[in-house]
């Protein structure tokens, strides 16, 4: 079977990330034009073939990376979870969740709701528990 792909395209299409000196992850996007620190990233929401990206202060950008993508770049040495399909999460900004009428929400410091799957949210709750993260879990009317 050919290749898709030239070798030198698949470099171009992974998503570059490290690390700096001070140990924080960061992420490059617009070719090494662009750096985020990833503890600055609130949530990543997939979109197609493009992944938004909102970040601290009101920030928000669109990247040509999969959410796929940047799951993989941030697995490790980051506090990212993915509580939907679509939806990847900085924990850090995590300050509730709240159970209304059934249905799982996040609710982040900065005041944004995002809802969450009944699985993947339960998965969200048991990875709080088991990592005694402090993030209330309650049931709103």
């Amino acid at each position: 079977m050919p290749l898709l792909f030239a070798p030198s395209q698949l470099e171009r299409m992974t998503m570059k990330t490290f690390t700096t000196q001070s140990g924080v992850p960061c992420i490059l996007l617009n070719h090494g034009k662009r750096v985020i620190l990833a503890p600055r990233i609130k949530y990543i929401e997939g979109d197609g073939n493009y992944s938004n990206i909102k970040v601290e202060g009101g920030e928000s950008l669109i990247s040509s990376f999969t959410l796929r993508l940047f799951s993989d770049g941030l697995s490790t040495n980051t506090n990212f979870f993915s509580p939907r399909k679509g939806l990847l999460l900085n924990l850090n900004f995590l300050e509730e969740i709240q159970l209304k009428s059934g249905t799982l929400y996040a609710r982040l410091r900065t005041g944004e709701v995002l809802p969450l799957s009944r699985r993947k949210g339960k998965s969200l709750i048991e990875y709080i528990s088991d990592n005694k993260l402090k993030i209330q879990i309650r049931e709103v009317a």
